[in-house]
C-alpha cells in the first residue's frame, strides 16, 4: 500500500515504487488514510530521527527530529539526494550506505556527526534496508537518536571516575553510619602498603596508631558538627611504618541533616615537612648568608657602590673608599670634581654621560667601561674597569644602580709588559734558527717562524700534505723510510710528545738529504683532547759536521800521543846509536868492508831520526823555533825551491795578496810543510796540471769556528796550496791527515807528509782545511795567526866549534841505561868528568853528599816521580850557579809552551850525534856569560796565544 504525502516532514515515496491503489472502496480509503496519517504521527512523535532513502540515496521521507537534530529544519528534502544535502559526508558513510544497499544492516552507539553549520553531536544510529512488494531492496531506512547529553554525561562521569582512580592523593569515601571505607582510590590504598579491596571495608581509624585514634575520631566528629574538618596526622604502613598525612573531610548529609557519608583526602606531608624544615634551614642561612654577603662586600677587593637614581650614595664598601677616598659622597658632582677622567688611551677626555656615574644615573647596565681617572693632587693615574646594573622596582622604573670597579693599574702595566713580551716573544721565535711550526687538530698550519721557509720550505701557504709529498721521511740512519703513521705530526696528534728525535728528509725533487733533530708536544684543550700540535725542527747538518770534526780531531789526538810515545823510545834508542857511529866508524876508517857497514848503520839511523821527526811534527812534541816571519818572501822563496822539483808538466803559480800580516812560525817547518803539500798536489797530477800558492789575510768569525772545533775566532794570514788534480775522493777525506795512511803504491811514500803539516800548523797555534771534490782538484788551507804585539828577544851568540870540549863536571841523569853509558863515554871522550843517575831522587841524592858538578844534563821525562824541570828547579834552589842542558825525544810541556821552549830552557833533541852533544854543553855552560859585544836585541811579535793577559 502506498502512503499519501505526510507534508513537508514526511514524503510519500515516488510512483514507481508505490504498491497498486485498490479502487472503489471508500471505506477502506479512509482506513488507509487513518492509518497513514497514525503512522505519520507516530514517526513524527518518535524519540528518534527516522528518514527514508531510495536506492540511489534520494530522501523518501524524514522526520522533524531527524530534521533538527541533522540542523536542516525548513529544507525541502523529497526527492533530493542525501549527497547533495550534506557534501561534506565522509567517505565511511557511502560505504555504510553501499552495503545496506547490499543487504545488510549496520548500527553505531556512539558515532560523531557534524551539522552544516559545524555543530558537533554524539549520536546513536541503525541503518536498515526497505524492501519492495517482491522483495526486492527499495532503499534504506536510516533511525539516529542523539545521545550527546548521554555521552556527555558518561564522559564527565569517567573523568571523575579517573579522577578519583588516578588521583596522586588519597581519596576515601566513608559511611557515616558504620564508619567503614566504602570507597578508596588506588593512591589512598599505596600509601599504607595496601590493595583497594584492603581498604575498603576497613573501620576509618585502622590505619592511625593507637595512640592518635582518640584525637582523630574527636576531630572526626568535629567536621560531622561544622560540614568540614582538616588536621594533620600519622597513618601507619603495613611494614609498621608511619609517615605524616593532612586529611581533608567534608561530611555530606542527608535531607534531615544527618551525616550520611564523609569524602576524605589524604596527602602524604613528608615532603612538605621536609621542604618546611628546609625553608626553615633556608632562612637561617639566608640570614647567616645576608650577613656573610655584607661582610663579603665590605671586604671584597672590587670596590662596590650603589647610588640612587640621583645620583646620591646608598652604599660603599671599604674597597671603594680605599679606591676614591673615605667620603659619604662617592659618585656626587662633588666628588667627581677630584678626577679628570679620560678614555683608554688616556688623552681623550671622556664626557660625563658617558662615565660609570653617568651611564649609571641613567639607569643603563653595561659591563668593562675601561676609564682613566687622573688626580688633581698629581699621583699617578688610576686605571679602573667599571660594571653597573639598574635596579628597578615592579613598575619598571629606575630607583638604584650598583656599580663594580676594579683597578686595573697593576694590571694595566702587566698587559703592557705582556703585549711587550709577546711582541719579544714574536721576535724571538722570528729570530731562532730553528724551524718553529704550529699545527691544529686537522693539519692545518697555524704559524710558522722564517726558519720554516729557509730549513723545510713552509711558508704556510700550502698544505702541509703537499709540503709532505716533496720530501721523503727516514730514520737517523738515512736509509730506513718511516711509515705514514709513525710520521712525526700524526704522533703528536695521537698525544705522543717527541724530545730530540732525529730523522732525515730526503727531498723528492733534488735527492738532499737534511739531518734534522725533532722535539714536539701536542697540545690540549681544557678537556684533555689534542687540538694541535707544536714542533720544532734543528738542523742536524752543522752539528754532524762538527761531531765528524771532534770525532777526527779525538782519533789524531789518539794517534799523535801514541806516535809521540813510540818516537821518543826510538829516539832513546837511535840516541845509543847515533852516539857511537862516529866512535865504530872512526874505528874501522882502515878497514873498507867495515867502514862501508858503518856509513850504511849511520844513514839509516839518519833516516830513522828524519821518521821520528815527522812522527814528532804530527805529534805536535817536535820544539819549534819560530820567528816573525814575512810569509810572502818565504813563499816567494819555496815557489823557487819547488819549480825544479814539480817538474815542467806541473804549472807552478804564486798567488801573494798585498799587504799580508807577518805571522810568528818556525819558518823552515813551514817551507816544509808547503813543499810536502805541492809534491803531494804533484803526484795526484800525473798527466800534468796547475798548481797555485796563494796567501791572503783573513779573518774567521765565530759561525766559522762553530762549526769547524779545531780553529779559534780572529784575524789569520791563509796559505793556501792549490791543484786541479784528480781530487779526493769522500770516503778518506777524514784520513788524509793520518800517519802512514796513503794511497800511493808501496815505496812511495810513508803517509807522514800531510800528517807532518797538519802537527806542525796545530803546534803553531793555526788551522788546516782540506776542500776537494773528485776529479775537480784539491785545496789545503794553512791559517797561521796574525802577529798582534811586538816583544823583546834576544839573538843567537856566536857559534861555537863543533867538538870543543872542556874539564868541567857533568852530572847526567838518564833513565835509559845504553843512552846513559854512551853519554857518558863521550862527554869523557871530550875531556869532562862526568857522574850519572837514573832518576831525579838518585840525581838529588849525589847532590846530599856533596857531589860538585858544573852543568846537570838531564833528560825530560823519567820515572821516579820526578821530571826533569822539577830536578832542576830542585838544583838551583839548593846550587842557583849550576847550569842545565835538557835532553828529550819530544817536546814536553814541563820545558815548551805553545810550541816553544821556554826562554830560560837549552835543549839537545834527540837523537843527537857527539859534534852535536859538544856544542850544546859548550853552549849551556857558556850560559848568559857567553854573549859577547856583538849581541843585540830585535822586536818580535807575539800571536794572540803568547800575549800577555790583559791585552
Amino acid at each position: 500500500m502506498v502512503m499519501n504525502s505526510l507534508g513537508s516532514h514526511f514524503a510519500a515515496p515516488p510512483a514507481d515504487s508505490a504498491a497498486p491503489v485498490e479502487v472503489g472502496t471508500s471505506a477502506a480509503a479512509d482506513m488507509s488514510h487513518a492509518r497513514d496519517e497514525l503512522l505519520r504521527l507516530c514517526i513524527e512523535a518518535a524519540p528518534v530521527g527516522i528518514a527514508m532513502f531510495d536506492r540511489e540515496m534520494r530522501y523518501l521521507a524524514a522526520s522533524r527530529r531527524y530534521q533538527q537534530d541533522r540542523g536542516v529544519t525548513g529544507q525541502i528534502l523529497v526527492g533530493r539526494s542525501h549527497y547533495e544535502v550534506f557534501p561534506e559526508i565522509p567517505p565511511r558513510w557511502r560505504e555504510v550506505h553501499a552495503r545496506c544497499l547490499a543487504g545488510a544492516s549496520e548500527r553505531c552507539d556512539a558515532d560523531r556527526f557534524t551539522g552544516p553549520d559545524g555543530t558537533s553531536l554524539w549520536i546513536r544510529w541503525e541503518i536498515r534496508p526497505w524492501f519492495g512488494p517482491s522483495g526486492e531492496i527499495g532503499g534504506i531506512v536510516l533511525f539516529a537518536e542523539d545521545t550527546t547529553e548521554h555521552v556527555t554525561r558518561d564522559t564527565e562521569l569517567r573523568r571523575w571516575a579517573d579522577t578519583f582512580e588516578n588521583a596522586a592523593f588519597g581519596i576515601t569515601v566513608t559511611d557515616a553510619t558504620t564508619n567503614r571505607i566504602a570507597f578508596a582510590n588506588p593512591a589512598r590504598a599505596a600509601m599504607c602498603g595496601r590493595t583497594v579491596a584492603e581498604v575498603c571495608g576497613a573501620h576509618v581509624l585502622d590505619d592511625y596508631p593507637e595512640e592518635e585514634r582518640a584525637r582523630v575520631a574527636a576531630l572526626i566528629a568535629e567536621g560531622d558538627r561544622n560540614g568540614r574538618v582538616i588536621y594533620d596526622s600519622v597513618f601507619v604502613r603495613r611494614d609498621g611504618s608511619t609517615f605524616p598525612v593532612q586529611l581533608d573531610i567534608t561530611s555530606v548529609r542527608n535531607r534531615d541533616g544527618s551525616v550520611r557519608y564523609r569524602i576524605a583526602t589524604a596527602l602524604d606531608i613528608t615532603d612538605r615537612q621536609l621542604a618546611e624544615r628546609a625553608r626553615k634551614d633556608s632562612e637561617a642561612e639566608a640570614r647567616r648568608y645576608g650577613d656573610l654577603l655584607r661582610t663579603m662586600i665590605d671586604t671584597m677587593a672590587e670596590a662596590l657602590l650603589m647610588i640612587d637614581a640621583e645620583g646620591r650614595t646608598l652604599f660603599a664598601n671599604a674597597a671603594c673608599r680605599a679606591m676614591f677616598g673615605d667620603r659619604d659622597d662617592i659618585g656626587s658632582p662633588e666628588w667627581q670634581l677630584l678626577y679628570e677622567r679620560f678614555r683608554p688611551d688616556g688623552v681623550t677626555p671622556c664626557p660625563p654621560d658617558e662615565t660609570p656615574i653617568g651611564l649609571a644615573k641613567r639607569g643603563q647596565s653595561f659591563d668593562d667601561i675601561e676609564i682613566i681617572c687622573r688626580r688633581h693632587t698629581g699621583e699617578s693615574d688610576l686605571h679602573i674597569v667599571a660594571s653597573g646594573r639598574s635596579i628597578r622596582n615592579e613598575a619598571g622604573r629606575h630607583e638604584a644602580a650598583v656599580v663594580v670597579y676594579r683597578d686595573v693599574s697593576e694590571l694595566f702595566e702587566k698587559t703592557v709588559a705582556a703585549q711587550r713580551s709577546a711582541e719579544l716573544l714574536d721576535k724571538t721565535i722570528a729570530s731562532i734558527p730553528d724551524a718553529f711550526l704550529v699545527t691544529d687538530e686537522n693539519r692545518n698550519f697555524l704559524h710558522v717562524n722564517p726558519a720554516c721557509k729557509t730549513l723545510l720550505g713552509i711558508d704556510g701557504t700550502q698544505s702541509l700534505d703537499e709540503w709532505e709529498q716533496s720530501y721523503a721521511v727516514l730514520s737517523a740512519d738515512g736509509t730506513t723510510p718511516v711509515a705514514s703513521e709513525d710520521r712525526p705530526l700524526r704522533r703528536v696528534l695521537r698525544g705522543e710528545p717527541i724530545d730530540a728525535s732525529e730523522l732525515v728528509l730526503r727531498e723528492v725533487a733534488t735527492g738532499r738529504d737534511l739531518a734534522l733533530s725533532l722535539t714536539a708536544r701536542p697540545i690540549y684543550d681544557g678537556e684533555g683532547v689534542v687540538r694541535g700540535a707544536v714542533l720544532l725542527y734543528h738542523d742536524l747538518s752543522k752539528s754532524k759536521h762538527i761531531e765528524r770534526q771532534l770525532r777526527q780531531g779525538q782519533k789524531m789526538d789518539a794517534i799523535g800521543q801514541l806516535t809521540g810515545g813510540v818516537a821518543h823510545d826510538f829516539n832513546n834508542i837511535l840516541t845509543a846509536i847515533t852516539c857511537t857511529i862516529e866512535i865504530l866508524a872512526k874505528g874501522v876508517a882502515d878497514r873498507p868492508h867495515l867502514a862501508t857497514i858503518a856509513r850504511i848503520i849511520d844513514q839509516a839511523a839518519r833516516r830513522g831520526a828524519d821518521l821520528t821527526r815527522q812522527l814528532l811534527a804530527f805529534a805536535r812534541r817536535q820544539p819549534l823555533d819560530p820567528r816573525p816571519t814575512d810569509i810572502n818572501g818565504l813563499m816567494t822563496d819555496t815557489a823557487r825551491l819547488l819549480r825544479p822539483t814539480l817538474g815542467e808538466h806541473i804549472e807552478l803559480a804564486a798567488v801573494l795578496a798585498d799587504g799580508v800580516w807577518p805571522a810568528m812560525v818556525d819558518a823552515s817547518q813551514l817551507s816544509t810543510a808547503v813543499i810536502n803539500l805541492a809534491v803531494n798536489a804533484r803526484d795526484a797530477m800525473p798527466g800534468g796540471g796547475k798548481l797555485i800558492i796563494e796567501t791572503a789575510n783573513v779573518t774567521l768569525d765565530e759561525t766559522y769556528a762553530d762549526t769547524n772545533p779545531d780553529s779559534k775566532a780572529g784575524d789569520y794570514v791563509m796559505i793556501a796550496v792549490s791543484d786541479n788534480g784528480a781530487g779526493i775522493p769522500a770516503g778518506i777525506r777524514d784520513k788524509v791527515f793520518e800517519p802512514f795512511f796513503t794511497t800511493k803504491d808501496v815505496g812511495r811514500g810513508t803517509g807522514l807528509g800531510l800528517s807532518m803539516v797538519y802537527g806542525f800548523i796545530r803546534q803553531s797555534g793555526g788551522h788546516v782545511k782540506l776542500y776537494s771534490e773528485e776529479g775537480q782538484g784539491t785545496s789545503i788551507k794553512l791559517y797561521l795567526p796574525r802577529i798582534v804585539e811586538a816583544e823583546e828577544t834576544e839573538d843567537e851568540g856566536p857559534a861555537i866549534d863543533a867538538m870543543t870540549g872542556g874539564d868541567e863536571t857533568i852530572l847526567v841523569v838518564e833513565d835509559d841505561d845504553l843512552v846513559r853509558r854512551n853519554v857518558i863515554t863521550l862527554l869523557e871522550d871530550l875531556g869532562y868528568t862526568a857522574y850519572a843517575a837514573s832518576s831525579g831522587p838518585e840525581a838529588l841524592a849525589l847532590l846530599d853528599r856533596g857531589t860538585a858538578f858544573d852543568l846537570l844534563f838531564t833528560d825530560v821525562i823519567m820515572p821516579g816521580g820526578m821530571n826533569g824541570r822539577e830536578l832542576a828547579a830542585e838544583v838551583l834552589r839548593l846550587r842557583p850557579s849550576t847550569k842545565v842542558l835538557y835532553t828529550s825525544g819530544y817536546a814536553e810541556d814541563a820545558i815548551v809552551h805553545h810550541g816553544r821552549l821556554d826562554p830560560d830552557v837549552t835543549l839537545l833533541n834527540k837523537p843527537y850525534r857527539k859534534a852535536d852533544l859538544a856544542r850544546k854543553v859548550r853552549e849551556a855552560l857558556a850560559g848568559p856569560a857567553a854573549l859577547g859585544p856583538g849581541t843585540r836585541k830585535r822586536r818580535r811579535r807575539a800571536t794572540p796565544e803568547t800575549a800577555p793577559d790583559g791585552e
